[in-house]
């Protein structure tokens, strides 16, 4: 079968609570279980695929991202601050607070496998234009790495953990930067994918062959990227408008799990879907 068989790559509603912003799959691989966000709900989801269990996090606040550390602790990104989270007895214990903006709230965030916890901030409730920022945080000291953002979202990494990819999204772009995780600091600034369609550039994933896979808000599709020669290798297209993030997940890292936020008219937005790959 072809790579652009639509038929292969048909979605599947693994979870629906009508969310107005489901956001920020993570996959436990440990206890093969999804985590997931619902920012204005305050709400973290954990979901079991195979025998549908959800169990809630309720947090402070609006949250843009909840991650499993290298302990399998949640780190949870909430409007009053970050606080680590056991995730079976949900006890929660203040990391730190690097966003001093009252204006803004955590926005997407991922885990880099040396165990930094990567945190973006956006305007709540309006955007504002050059306000967001990207920060670092290793076990309770931050640091910034990226300002004059205005919609810090996506990341990712290469396999050799060198670099880091990034999301503003009003810039249309993915851009690729050198990370050292000593100095903590970007350099090497590179553009590697730019969204020329209507669509905006949200949540991203890197595969297991390195290829990018891009939720495109606006757009009803998730789509992935060779960011060696910034084309497009394939399109999925979603039973909702709004698509904001993605994950691959599955024993075997087979299926690409996805977040969707609601819109009038559309039943299944607001959902979480998975895709197999595989």
């Amino acid at each position: 079968m072809k790579e652009n068989d639509k038929e292969m790559y048909e979605p599947e509603l693994v979870f629906y609570a009508g969310s107005a912003l489901l956001e920020g799959p993570v996959w436990d691989s440990v206890h093969q279980l999804m985590y997931c966000v619902s920012i204005p709900d305050e709400i973290i989801y954990r979901i079991n695929p195979k025998t549908t269990e959800v169990i809630t996090y309720q947090t402070d606040g609006p949250v843009g991202a909840a991650v499993l550390d290298n302990e399998g602790m949640l780190l949870s990104a909430e409007k009053s601050g970050i606080y680590r989270i056991n995730p079976e007895t949900k006890k929660r214990t203040f990391v730190a607070h690097p966003n001093t903006d009252d204006r803004m709230r955590y926005n997407d965030g991922k885990l880099l496998p040396n165990g930094h916890f990567l945190i973006g901030t956006m305007g709540d409730p309006e955007i504002i234009d050059g306000a967001a920022k990207l920060f670092v945080i290793d076990r309770q000291e931050t640091k910034e790495l990226l300002t004059g953002l205005t919609i810090a979202n996506g990341i990712g990494w290469t396999e050799d953990e060198q670099s880091i990819y990034h999301i503003d999204t009003p810039t249309k772009k993915v851009r690729q930067f050198t990370y050292d995780g000593d100095t903590k600091t970007l350099s090497d600034e590179k553009v590697v994918v730019e969204i020329t369609d209507d669509s905006s550039p949200d949540g991203m994933c890197v595969d297991v062959d390195g290829k990018l896979w891009v939720a495109e808000y606006g757009g009803s599709k998730v789509c992935k990227w060779n960011p060696e020669t910034g084309s497009k290798e394939l399109e999925i297209k979603m039973p909702a408008t709004n698509v904001t993030s993605c994950c691959l997940g599955g024993e075997h890292l087979e299926y690409l799990y996805i977040t969707t936020a609601k819109k009038d008219g559309e039943p299944l937005s607001g959902g979480l879907f998975r895709v197999k790959l595989r």
